[in-house]
């Protein structure tokens, strides 16, 4: 049987990284609980559930809870991932800018994340004043509608 070197290395070198990829792109662990969050129908109120759950995010920062912050992020991020949804009426120029601070947002909420699982506490502090930061410009252009 014939083998074709540089495909034969390609496919290796692609499958050797494909598990570090995968596992970068994804952050699948289990901190025991399963995380289910009502959508609320109109964006006011899924607003006013983003709110109350990052101040829920920041009491569990602050306490250096772990397993609360955990699911304080994956409520926002479920809330962050139905934005699209609920601005599909939305001119595109405003509908562009709000997804995009809303993807922002879900970023720096990972960072938080992140962090809290790593017990680095000072970082989760800086990475919540980011998201603080996007959440102002997010909540202004909200406003707007």
């Amino acid at each position: 049987m014939k083998t074709n070197t540089p495909t034969l290395l390609a496919t290796i070198a692609t499958l050797a990284f494909t598990p570090l990829i995968s596992a970068s792109e994804n952050h699948n662990h289990d901190h025991g609980s399963q995380i289910e969050a009502a959508i609320p129908e109109k964006l006011a109120d899924l607003w006013k559930s983003i709110e109350a759950e990052h101040a829920t995010l920041s009491a569990a920062i602050e306490k250096k809870d772990i397993p609360a912050a955990h699911d304080a992020e994956q409520h926002l991020q479920t809330f962050l991932k139905v934005i699209p949804a609920k601005t599909s009426a939305l001119e595109e120029s405003i509908r562009t800018r709000i997804d995009g601070q809303a993807k922002n947002l879900a970023r720096a909420y990972d960072t938080v994340h992140h962090a809290s699982d790593d017990k680095a506490w000072d970082k989760a502090k800086t990475s919540l004043k980011k998201a603080e930061g996007s959440m102002k410009l997010l909540a202004a252009q909200i406003s707007k509608i």
